[in-house]
C-alpha cells in the first residue's frame, strides 16, 4: 500500500469517526490500524464492528466479509465505505437494519405518547 493510499485510509477513519461523535458516540480510529491485535479501524462506544474503506473501486463481498469474519461474537459488522467526492455509505446485514429501524420506530412512537395529554 502506498503513502497516499495509507493517507487516505487514515483520514476516511477520522470522517467516519467524526460522525459517530458528532451524535454523541465516543469513537476514534484504532491506532495503527491493522497492525495491532485490535480489529476494526474504529473503537469506542459504537454498538458495531466497524471497517472503513476509502476506495474508488467497490469490493462489498470482500468488505463484509473482512468485517463479519473480524467481528466479535455477537457484535454488529458495519461497512463504512465512500470514494472520492460522494458521500459516506455502509453495509450492514438487512436483518440488523430492519432491527434498528423497527426499535427507532418504537422510540418514536413512546415519544410521541408521553407528549400526548
Amino acid at each position: 500500500m502506498s503513502r497516499r493510499e495509507r493517507a487516505k485510509g487514515i483520514a476516511g477513519e477520522r470522517e467516519v469517526a467524526a460522525i459517530f461523535r458528532d451524535r454523541g458516540f465516543d469513537c476514534d480510529r484504532v491506532p495503527n490500524s491493522g497492525g495491532l491485535r485490535l480489529k476494526g479501524d474504529l473503537l469506542g462506544d459504537v454498538p458495531a464492528h466497524l471497517e472503513v474503506k476509502r476506495q474508488e473501486t467497490a469490493r462489498p463481498w470482500l468488505w463484509y466479509e473482512q468485517a463479519r469474519s473480524e467481528a466479535p461474537p455477537g457484535v454488529v459488522p458495519v461497512v463504512a465505505f465512500r470514494r472520492s467526492r460522494s458521500p459516506w455509505l455502509a453495509i450492514v446485514d438487512l436483518e440488523h437494519l430492519a432491527d434498528l429501524m423497527a426499535g427507532a420506530a418504537i422510540a418514536e412512537h413512546q415519544a410521541v405518547d408521553l407528549t400526548e395529554p
